[in-house]
């Protein structure tokens, strides 16, 4: 009777879950609140009594009697597995909401306890929309494995090529760091302790949580330009299978190898994925990443899909700014699908809902800390923001122009930092992000993608593009920073060049199924000439010229840190300091020194008084003034520091 009865369901173990739920987490928000507060001698800590209550009420779910209401309430949906697994991850996450609030108030620095709790919170979410037993069946994986087997090797084929271009050099090319890049170096070591240990606190809008994860990288590998440039790196070779799955589930598998090709070789995303200064390469995975899983839950009608896509994108927010622009954007999508679509959306409104269920429920501990410094959600629009900053004001006034034409030029302005102007800021290359060969394929695929936007592949399509060219036009100042800004638009940009390509040769009577050969060759002429370009673009016209870090000054200050850590003296280094190089302008100096500092002396070197084993250093200006007094006072090691063919640092250490 009894194996009877468990196969009949009649039993209430959905009612004793339940309330065992309800026991841990009780002993978890104990915990968490005792952990919240400083250590007292006491025979009971705080809150024992509440962790008293969480332990009664797990033995009391195991005690229960299967009365027949208990039966029929553990049989109802309500109780059933997804509505408990919702619960548990929206409890989880604002338990995590909690904790943080608490911690921050009490000043608290190791918010492991609460990052694993909103991880479990996620995960709760996901795991309630698994389509049946058989999801994690390895059978089923392997399966998969089997009938993808080729483009999945292509596709780790392009990633090894891709993280060659990335990794090769990764610590010395760029050869220095510039002031930003110094700036994230010292913010990540200061996560330790402080506003910023809190993972979903944010700093200039780089997420603590990112800069925490650069700390990690430092702690491995050392404080070197290699460690903190990792990260970019890392996700600068995750953009490759993330744009692939993006770009074939809008135009098939042809379209997303096209696109993973191009994204994996164009030289500015080689670039801003070698730089740490700016974060919008985390963007050209994680964006791509969360539409996909987004478009195929919804297209398949496949909940854990969408809400997986809503839970990464909750958690980009404590990556970069670029999941504001992403959010914006599925909000809009989303409206449109509901207004324009609205016989084939209402078949997926339950996708829909899990993605942005999961979303609002793993953004409840950022979005709480949004609300206490809503300062630090806004810092760049408060700085560097058109209509916060006066600039459209100003504009208007000194141009006459009315705000409409100049808001539309700065729209074209991104549009055609894209395609037309120098990629001048943080990068230094004479060339655009696209090369000429990319600009012709991304034309031809922007208007193939606005001509198809009635399919709502392409509707997203063309709402990842133009919602992060228009929030970078409308948005953002200097215009010389579009460029690369515009990294939030290329993994769209790649996959419509790679549309564009598809359907000129296409076009042209060269297609895939009518002459494989043919397309095959003009494929590969094409992207090999890509490739060509881009890696010249980088690696000799870029790389091995001294372009980075804007000026002269700037190159200074990374070389004078460098030379202040490699060198062995327990003494006074001094600084030649004039108008211009002076130590502690740009934070890549104190971040290669490991904060040693240098004194410095603005006035004449005969006047400077010195010990045996004391170093002074000379920047350009001042280079011979150096030399004439190591004239006068032999015996001590006069190195020079070159850039490129260039002298820029000189160092005498006093014998």
């Amino acid at each position: 009777m009894a194996d009877l009865y468990e196969r009949g369901g009649g039993d209430i173990r959905n009612a004793r879950r339940l309330v065992a739920f309800v026991g841990v987490y009780i002993i978890l928000v104990s915990q968490f609140l005792v952990f919240s507060k400083p250590v007292e001698e006491t025979l009971t800590p705080p809150y024992t009594g509440l962790a008293l209550i969480g332990i009664g009420i797990v033995v009391l779910g195991q005690l229960m009697p299967a009365r027949p209401f208990l039966r029929r309430l553990s049989d109802s949906t309500a109780l059933g597995d997804r509505a408990f697994w919702i619960l548990a991850g929206a409890s989880f996450s604002a338990l995590a909401m909690m904790a943080m609030y608490f911690f921050t108030t009490y000043a608290r620095v190791n918010y492991i306890p609460v990052v694993t709790v909103w991880l479990l919170g996620m995960g709760c979410y996901i795991y309630a929309f698994k389509p049946g037993q058989d999801f994690f069946d390895l059978s089923g994986f392997l399966d998969a494995f089997r009938k993808r087997r080729v483009e999945i090797v292509l596709v780790a084929l392009l990633m090894v090529g891709a993280a060659a271009a990335r990794f090769h050099r990764l610590g010395e090319i760029p050869r220095v760091l510039d002031g930003d890049e110094g700036a994230v170096g010292l913010m990540a070591q200061a996560t330790v302790e402080g506003r910023l240990s809190n993972p979903f606190a944010m700093w200039d809008n780089f997420g603590a949580l990112y800069l925490q994860l650069i700390n990690v990288s430092m702690n491995l590998f050392g404080v070197t330009p290699f460690a903190l440039r990792l990260l970019p790196a890392v996700g600068g070779t995750l953009a490759i299978p993330c744009v692939y799955l993006l770009a074939r589930e809008i135009g098939g598998r042809r379209i997303g190898m096209l696109a993973a090709f191009l994204i994996a070789f164009s030289h500015s995303h080689i670039h801003f994925s070698r730089i740490a200064s700016v974060a919008y390469i985390q963007g050209t995975w994680l964006a791509p990443l969360e539409l996909y899983f987004l478009l195929s839950g919804i297209r398949k009608r496949q909940s854990w899909r969408a809400a997986l896509g809503g839970v990464i994108l909750a958690a980009h927010f404590s990556v970069y700014l670029t999941s504001q622009v992403i959010a914006g954007m599925l909000l809009v999508f989303t409206l449109l699908l509901l207004f324009l679509y609205r016989s084939w959306f209402k078949l997926r409104l339950a996708q829909a809902a899990a993605f942005w269920g999961g979303f609002f429920i793993a953004l409840f501990p950022a979005g709480l800390y949004f609300i206490m410094q809503p300062g630090e959600f806004t810092n760049r629009l408060d700085k560097e923001g058109m209509f916060q900053s006066g600039w459209l004001q100003a504009t208007m006034e000194s141009t006459g122009q009315g705000a409409a034409e100049i808001l539309f030029g700065r729209v074209v302005h991104s549009f055609l930092s894209l395609i037309y102007y120098p990629a001048f800021d943080f990068y230094g290359s004479p060339a655009p992000v696209l090369s000429m060969i990319s600009t012709v394929m991304f034309l031809a695929g922007l208007g193939l993608a606005f001509w198809r936007v009635r399919k709502p592949s392409y509707l997203l399509l063309n709402g990842y593009f133009w919602a992060a060219t228009i929030a970078v036009g409308m948005f953002a100042l200097p215009p010389s920073a579009d460029s690369y800004r515009m990294l939030m638009a290329l993994p769209a940009a790649m996959i419509m060049a790679a549309i564009g390509l598809d359907e000129i040769l296409q076009m042209f009577g060269v297609s895939w199924n009518a002459n494989r050969f043919a397309y095959g060759a003009g494929v590969s002429i094409v992207l090999l000439s890509l490739l060509a370009f881009n890696l010249q673009t980088y690696y000799l016209d870029f790389a091995g010229r001294c372009r980075f870090a804007a000026d002269v000054v700037g190159r200074f200050a990374s070389y004078l840190g460098t030379q202040i850590q490699e060198t062995h003296t327990d003494q006074k280094i001094y600084l030649l300091s004039d108008a211009i190089f002076i130590y502690g302008t740009h934070p890549s100096t104190p971040f290669l020194s490991h904060s040693r500092p240098a004194v410095n002396f603005p006035d004449p070197l005969e006047n400077l008084t010195v010990i045996s084993g004391e170093v002074i250093i000379a920047p350009p200006s001042r280079m011979e003034e150096l030399e004439l007094w190591a004239r006068d006072h032999p015996g001590g090691d006069l190195r020079y520091t070159y850039d490129c063919k260039d002298p820029i640092l000189l160092m005498y250490t006093v014998p």
